[in-house]
């Protein structure tokens, strides 16, 4: 690949990203709406605990039938194809693919279904016959929405196999908008039910934006359940370890919050689901990242271009490590008053912000080790490679099963989030030992190795003097208590920012200076090389 095609890619990535973290980041504040709508309606107590437990089996429906195939097999499989220039047959997989996930998905519904009151008793065994019985109830409801969820993965994984993202960046706010919108119109007849009714109206919602965004690309549509197509067997055969090992990974999830948070005191369950939704924050970049990057990475392992693809691997884990590391001291030294500003309101108590902030504060030592398993494990799909990242899920789940156990009873919740963090960072560190074993792969990791300590360093010295000044900083305005505060957050976060930045810039650290050409470039929203634009790659 030449010089300039490589320099279009990597910012047509880098655009793509920026966009899709803007988005997120928008989509994830209407998330929070939706949370601190929750919270303040109905505090962190049973009741809520029993809402979020109510999406554990639909979410595992999810995840195991079409989440993990996505990215792991049909997405890489659509670039591929269309890298060789057939496009029509991709719109003959496309069909298939959503035919077949129209079928598979409504048969585990309806399955799930018959069985919902059980399996709300495997997955939360501390909570008894009356809680079971509404969890299964709003269970019910959200097993009919993953259907439109589930549509939507073959839709979105579609659009980001053109690199076309404008759909996947519009549906989730319209999703999360009508959560919030229908849930807290709907909350006086319906109860805290309103939430799992609005969840459904918003996956329908998004559903039809997916139609509209995928609609641009002029498909060519047709009722198949071909089975035996060339692509359908590849996707499958690259779908299995990964259905297995997101089976894993949602085994080590719900054990870590909410089967044995189910016997912890109430608000457990919920206290560990918003503080990890906080904690995700900080990882949308590298998600964006590593969707972005997927369909490049494959198109690159199918040209044999190694050392291009090294590069963007390299570049990507630098950028991961630098952004994560501020962003872990950060939550840890802010995680209460985060919490106070984000939730407490209403029914939801101080007691409750004291609970959910001890969770946040050891979710977030995790954050850099999960921001690098979606790189790590994008790379090992590109090349078509889902079985290392299944061994390194069964031998997470091992290690993470043991020390929920352990840490779990006791700390609480503090050792839970402990536990998954750890766990994590096993994960990633194994998914790199595999990595720098593979001769196709020949990445030197010396690089990242730097940016870790500086990027550490820089971070340590930021939370002390976070550290110092929390509490310090009032402001006297504006009155109301809400606003103030959160001005005064806003306020540390900003200097924490700039202190950290002002290190790595007098430190000459060469991710900032990568992060600032990018932004520079998107400001002025120049054309990289001969006037072309980056959606020509």
């Amino acid at each position: 690949m030449t010089e300039k095609v490589t320099a279009r890619v990597e910012l047509g990535l880098a655009h793509w990203a920026m966009v899709m973290t803007a988005a997120s980041m928008v989509s994830r504040i209407l998330g929070f709406l939706r949370n601190t709508a929750i919270s303040t309606l109905f505090g962190q107590n049973r009741l809520t605990d029993m809402l979020n437990t109510s999406f554990v089996i639909p979410d595992t429906i999810y995840l195991v039938l079409v989440g993990g195939g996505i990215s792991s097999a049909f997405i890489p499989v659509l670039s591929t194809y269309l890298a060789e220039k057939r496009e029509k047959e991709v719109w003959e997989v496309v069909s298939i693919a959503f035919n077949i996930v129209l079928v598979l998905v409504g048969l585990a519904i309806l399955f799930c279904m018959s069985l919902t009151p059980s399996l709300v008793r495997l997955v939360a065994p501390g909570f008894d016959d009356q809680q079971v019985a509404y969890t299964a109830f709003l269970t019910r409801i959200g097993l009919i929405s993953i259907m439109f969820h589930s549509l939507n993965g073959v839709l979105m994984g579609t659009e980001y196999a053109y690199q076309s993202f404008i759909g996947t960046v519009i549906g989730p706010l319209v999703y999360n908008a009508a959560i919030i919108i229908f849930g807290i119109a709907l909350a006086q007849p319906l109860g805290i039910a309103a939430f799992a009714v609005s969840t459904l109206i918003g996956a329908f919602l998004n559903f039809l934006v997916q139609i509209w965004g995928v609609g641009r690309l002029k498909p060519r549509y047709t009722w198949s359940l071909n089975f035996h197509h060339p692509a359908i067997r590849r996707i499958g055969h690259l779908m299995l370890p990964v259905a297995l090992g997101l089976s894993i990974a949602q085994i080590n999830l719900f054990i870590n919050q909410t089967f044995i948070a189910s016997f912890l005191p109430q608000g457990s369950i919920n206290a560990l689901t918003i503080s990890s939704r906080v904690v995700m924050v900080p990882m949308l970049f590298a998600t964006s990242i590593g969707i972005t990057l997927l369909p490049a990475l494959t198109r690159l392992a199918a040209q044999e271009e190694r050392e291009t693809f090294s590069s963007y691997l390299v570049t990507s884990l630098r950028t991961i490590v630098f952004l994560a590391l501020p962003a872990t001291v950060g939550l840890a030294v802010l995680g209460e008053p985060v919490i106070r500003v984000l939730f407490e309101h209403g029914r939801f108590t101080r007691q409750d912000t004291l609970l959910t902030a001890g969770a946040l504060t050891y979710y977030a030592l995790g954050i850099t080790a999960y921001g690098a398993y979606e790189i790590l494990a994008r790379a090992f799909y590109a090349l078509h490679d889902t079985r290392t990242p299944l061994k390194t899920s069964l031998l997470t789940l091992a290690l993470g099963t043991g020390l929920n156990f352990t840490l779990g009873p006791l700390w609480g919740v503090r050792g839970l989030a402990l536990a998954y963090s750890l766990a994590g960072w096993f994960n990633a560190f194994l998914l790199y030992y595999y990595l720098r074993r593979r001769g196709f792969v020949p990445v030197d990791f010396s690089a990242v190795g730097r940016t870790l300590a500086r990027s550490l360093g820089a971070a340590l010295v930021m939370g002390v003097v976070l550290k110092l000044l929390a509490g310090r900083i009032s402001l006297g305005w504006p009155d109301f208590e809400v606003v103030r505060e959160g001005l005064g957050l806003l306020v540390m976060i900003g200097l924490g920012a700039v202190l950290y930045l002002g290190l790595a810039w007098v430190w000459r650290m060469e991710e900032l200076e990568h992060l600032w050409r990018i932004l520079r470039r998107r400001v002025r929203r120049t054309r990289p090389v001969g006037g072309q634009k980056t959606r020509d790659v």
